[in-house]
């Protein structure tokens, strides 16, 4: 396997949910200074476990976010239509540079029939991690509610909770 593609720093990164909850599906979506782009295809445990691992960085770092003015606030990204990177993942790991204060992911998908491994490398700065973070436990948040006795989730048209044998859907 050749190394992976360095994607390089990142403009923008975001976290999105597309579809109706139950059925969605989780991607990173980031745009390096080049305006290329790549679509990070992950599960939602593994956004949740990115989101952890960022909050325990920057809390180690001792990071403190500071808003920007309103008239300093950078406009949306308008991304590419087509990814120049569009992976599914089968692995993501995350590691920081402490002299540059960037958050460094490696993302890889798994192993083609006979292509072997794709992976990608980017950065970015404890700025737009904590904006990631923030906006990961926002999109999280966004889908079925929790059972508060099981915690599976919660569907629109009902729920049997295994903690009552199925006696009191929600």
């Amino acid at each position: 396997m050749p190394g992976p593609r360095e994607f390089g720093p990142l403009e923008h990164i975001i976290a999105e949910a597309i579809g109706q909850p139950g059925q969605r599906r989780f991607r990173l979506h980031a745009m390096n200074l080049d305006v290329e782009s790549a679509s990070l295809w992950l599960e939602k445990e593994q956004l949740i476990a990115l989101a952890e691992a960022i909050e325990n960085v920057l809390r180690d770092a001792g990071y403190e976010y500071q808003a920007r003015p309103l008239d300093d606030l950078p406009q949306p990204p308008v991304f590419p239509l087509n990814a120049a990177v569009d992976l599914r993942l089968a692995q993501l790991s995350m590691g920081v540079d402490v002299e540059k204060h960037t958050v460094v992911l490696i993302a890889a998908d798994g192993p083609d029939d006979e292509a072997g491994t794709t992976a990608v490398t980017m950065q970015f700065d404890y700025r737009k991690a904590y904006e990631l973070r923030r906006q990961i436990t926002q999109v999280v948040a966004a889908g079925r509610p929790p059972c508060p006795l099981c915690t599976a989730p919660i569907d629109p048209s009902g729920h049997v909770c295994v903690r009552t044998n199925g006696h009191n859907p929600h």
